[in-house]
This record gives structure tokens, sequence and C-alpha cells, in this order.
């Protein structure tokens, strides 16, 4: 257990829900930049105010149009346009439905169908696509574009956001008042996200006011920023970690979030904007932080300091923070002034963490399934535990239920709390499936919960490999004992039958990493190299955990937005 940072931040204001939410911010911050962001190579500036009065605006579109009560897509880059239609949709009687932009436009169309999308909003880069395929949108009603290509629209269903929003704005300058009338219900559905795969295998996961009310407020008062903090947005906004955290909860704080241009660029705007805090997958950090003592190492001076934080973190101990004199050069890699990193999404290594702590930011692990919207558990400020996702977060009560094959304690996490979804779209069975006699939802993720509250994920149930001798083994432990290999960049453990003998081979699917290995680097050397790190990783385990063969990939493997690997294309 460590000690946090004291930020001495002002508590999280209260709202009753997302719309009071954006009103009162708006009051409290007023013209502060909620946004700022890259457009047409000029840097702009978007305010609460602003975001505010756009968000009644669009909705009073919405409320007195053909679209009121329906369900309306998004897709698209994280724009300030985007933030504004989803909350005007959710707060107005419609039904948001977030689109993943990396999907094909087959597939996005198959989920607008599936949907039963009415229309669909979207950023610059979906101009030329949407147009293309206009004969196959019959079934939607208006295509609303952020940013035309021209001013004239080459379909008489294609409106500009901006009209939308002169329109909304005209009917309340005129007396209108249907948003601010509308009594919100907390209990219906205001969103649909689907979660990742193809049509075919993706479920749409409902979610009502009173979820997203819940994760959001639980996020204001599990952590401890406020309007003196910033942010850049690196994640996919469709995402819902992304969507709660940094762009409904970080409004509520005042915080300014700038929109990062591309993921390539970025540590630039790290340097550039100098955020306080940060929220990111164990991928994005795990690349920095081995690419950190990669350039320590090059210059020599590993041992050096590696005493520097030993020292520095005895001094810390006695009261004595010398971190940003000490390592300095390593943090002014994210801009200088991050205290802190929010991660979720998949296991991270302890070690990483540490590390972090060391010089001088903290990593505050989360847990957190769509279902959940997302939230589950988050370390805490001022109490927190290196190896594990933290304590349950505000209004949401956790319990694990033990499986057969699994040590005392550990087994499947069952969520109870008003972060916890409906259910799946037109999906009944589905539904019934993940949720308990007594109401609890069936995580599908294993892990153990201590005296203190404190979960440790161990593994996903899907995931799981019965040896031949009939217990567990995790892939995901596996797998982080293999990133620890210096020449391993990614890799995947999964089971084997052996035709022969029908005996379980656990196998790993690895790729290596280019910048250790080199691009024209020799197979059998490195195939050598990573086969004697797996048969020290195999002596610290017991026999039926053992990995018994590997293959070494030459392409990396396929990815979600999120940067997770798609497991289900593996074999």
């Amino acid at each position: 257990m460590r000690t946090y940072n004291n930020l001495h931040a002002a508590p999280p204001k209260k709202f009753k829900d997302i719309r009071d939410l954006f009103r009162t911010s708006a009051e409290a911050f007023g013209d502060k930049a909620r946004y700022q962001y890259r457009e047409d190579g000029h840097l702009k500036e978007y305010s609460y105010n602003e975001l505010w009065r756009d968000i009644q605006s669009f909705a009073t579109y919405l409320m007195n149009s053909s679209l009121a009560g329906k369900r309306i897509a998004i897709i698209g880059d994280t724009h300030p346009m985007w933030v504004v239609a989803f909350n005007a949709i959710i707060c107005s009687g419609c039904v948001a439905v977030p689109l993943d932009k990396e999907l094909e436009m087959d597939q996005i169309i198959e989920f607008m169908k599936i949907a039963d999308c009415s229309a669909v909003v979207y950023t610059e880069c979906f101009n030329k696509r949407f147009t293309e395929r206009i004969d196959d949108l019959d079934f939607l009603k208006r295509l609303i574009v952020i940013k035309p290509e021209t001013e004239d629209t080459s379909s008489p269903k294609i409106r500009s956001m901006a009209r939308c929003l002169a329109n909304g704005a005209s009917r309340m300058a005129d007396g209108d008042t249907s948003f601010e009338d509308f009594v919100i219900p907390m209990d219906d559905m205001c969103a649909l996200l689907f979660t990742s795969g193809t049509t075919g295998t993706s479920k749409g996961v409902m979610l009502s006011h009173r979820n997203l009310h819940t994760a959001a407020n639980a996020c204001c008062q599990c952590t401890r920023y406020d309007s003196k903090d910033s942010n850049v947005s690196v994640l996919p906004i469709h995402h819902t970690f992304e969507l709660t955290t940094m762009h409904i909860a970080a409004s509520n704080l005042g915080m300014t979030t700038y929109i990062n241009e591309s993921i390539r660029y970025a540590t630039r705007n790290f340097k550039e904007f100098k955020p306080t805090l940060l929220v990111l997958v164990p991928l994005f950090l795990e690349t920095i932080h081995k690419k950190i003592w990669e350039t320590i190492r090059k210059k020599g001076i590993e041992k050096k300091v590696r005493s520097a934080m030993k020292i520095s973190d005895a001094l810390l101990r006695t009261g004595v923070d010398m971190r940003s004199k000490f390592f300095s050069e390593i943090t002014d890699v994210f801009g200088g002034r991050l205290k802190s990193v929010i991660v979720g999404g998949a296991p991270l290594d302890p070690q990483i963490i540490k590390d972090f702590y060391s010089f001088g930011i903290t990593v505050l692990q989360g847990y957190g399934i769509t279902e959940c919207s997302p939230l589950i558990s988050v370390n805490v400020p001022g109490k927190v535990s290196f190896d594990t996702v933290g304590q349950p977060v505000t209004d949401c009560e956790v319990r694990i239920e033990q499986m057969e094959g699994c040590a005392e304690g550990e087994g499947e996490i069952l969520v109870k709390g008003g972060n916890v979804m409906m259910g799946y779209y037109e999906n009944p069975e589905a539904t019934a499936e993940v949720f308990t006699d007594d109401g609890w939802f069936r995580t599908g993720d294993i892990g153990r919960m201590d005296k203190k509250g404190y979960i440790t994920i161990t593994g996903r149930k899907k995931n799981v490999i019965i040896a031949s001798n009939g217990k567990n083994v995790f892939p995901e432990e596996l797998e982080e004992r293999l990133s620890k290999i210096p020449e391993i960049k990614e890799s995947v453990v999964l089971a084997r039958t052996d035709k022969n003998t029908g005996d379980i081979i656990i196998t790993a699917l690895i790729f290596p990493d280019v910048e250790v290995v080199g691009e024209d680097f020799d197979h059998e050397k490195v195939c050598d190299t990573i086969k004697s790190g797996i048969t020290q990783i195999n002596k610290t385990l017991p026999s039926y955990k053992h990995i018994n063969k590997f293959e070494v990939r030459d392409e990396e493997f396929e990815k979600t937005p999120s940067k997770k690997i798609k497991r289900f294309l593996l074999k």
C-alpha cells in the first residue's frame, strides 16, 4: 500500500442526472475551455458554455423533428460535436448508439439496422464513405454530418450539424422549452453499445440513464481531480471507459481535455499540452515503460537509475519526495506535470506500476466491463494497492462465487448496483445467462477479493484452460510472465489437443519485439532465446501450468480499437 500524491482536489459537485451535470458545469466553469483540439491546422477551444448551449440546441432540434424518441447512431473521430450529439440524444428521450469507427462499412450498416436506427451523426472521416453508400441507407431518415465537405449536400437526407443546431437555437429563442421541461426517465434505456466482435457474435448492451449517472458519479467520487487538472483524450470515444471517464465525469469536475490528433502523435501531444491525468489501456503504458528502459540501457545508466529509485523510495517513506528532481527527464515524456494514470481494460504488470510510482507518476489500476457502464472497481487516491484493481466503486457491490478447479476464495466476479446494465438487446436468453436468480451480474472474469475489498483479477472464464488434472490454468498469468522476456512484445497462450494422446498442450503464440531483436532478426537465435526464457518460467510453475510449446509469429496480433487482442481469431 502506498500513499498517493495529495492533490488537495475540491469535492466533486453533485448532479441529479446527465443533463443536470452539463447544465451545472456550464454555470460553474462558464467560458473555461472544455476542449482544445486541432482542426484545419488551427488550435481551437470549445468552452463549457458552448458545450451546454449546443447540447440544448441539438436536443431541442431532435425533440421537434421526426427523430424524436428514435435511436441515433454516432460514429467517427473524437470531436466536441460527437460529445454534443451523444449527450443531446440521451437527454432528449432518444437512444444513442455509439459505433466503432474501425468497423467495415457493411458491419456499420448492419449494426444500425439491428439497432433500428433512424439517423446517424458522423464526423468528417465518414463524409465520403456514407455518401458513396447512400443507396444502402434507405432505412435512415437523416444523416447528420458534423463537418460537410461543402455547403451543399448530395442528398435530401443529409443535414449539417450546424443547420440542426441553428434550428434548435431558433426554436429556443422563440420560447420552446421542450428540452428543459422533459422529465428524464432514469430507468429507461438511453444508450445501446455493441460488444466487440462481428455482427453475428456481438451483443447489444442496453444502458439506462441510471446506469450512466451511477458510473459517472462513482468516477467523480473515487478520484481526486478538479478544475485545476487537465487530460489528453487518447482512447476511442465510443468505448465506455473513455466516454464515461473523460467526456462525462471529467466535465463534472471542470477539467480541460485536449483531443489527441492520432495515436502516432500522442507523446508529442503530451509534451505540448502537459496533462496532469491520463486514461490509458495497459498496452499503451507498457509500450512507453519498455521504451523508457530501452533508452536508459542505451545510455548505459541503468545501474545509476535503479540506485536513484531505491534512494528516492526510501526518502519518500520518510515524507521527503525527490522524484521530480531525480526523474524529471523521464516524466518529461508526458509533459512534466503528469501525476496519475488511470488504467483499465486488461491486466497490467505490477512492476510497471511500481516503476512509475518511483518516477513520480501514480498508476491507478481499475476494472470495468461495458455491461457495468463500465466501472466496477478502482484504486482510490490515498490507498493504492499495486497488485490489485482496487476496491468496488460507489454504489457497486462485488462478491466472488467459488469455482471448481480454482484456489480457495477464487472464482467468478459477480456485481450488483446501479451501474449494471438493463440486459442484452433483444436477447433474453443471453441476458438470463449472465444474471443469477437473486440479481447479481456474472462478469465472466475470475478473481479474488481480500478482507479489505481489494480485487485481484486472475483470468477470464472463457479463456480458462482446463489442464489434464482438472485444474484451471489462466492464460493471462502466463502471458504476464512472458511479457518480462525482453524479446517478446506480445503473446497469447491457448490450449491445443494432442491428436494421438488427447492431452492438453499449453501453447504460446509470440510476436517478437522488433526494437529489441531487429527487423531482420535471426529467427533461430530468437527462438533459442525465447525457449530459454520459457524454461526459466516453467521452473517457477507447477507442471500442469508449464508452457509446452511456442510459435513465433511474423505479424502482430489483430486487435480491437481498445487494443485488446482478438483471441477468437486464434487457434
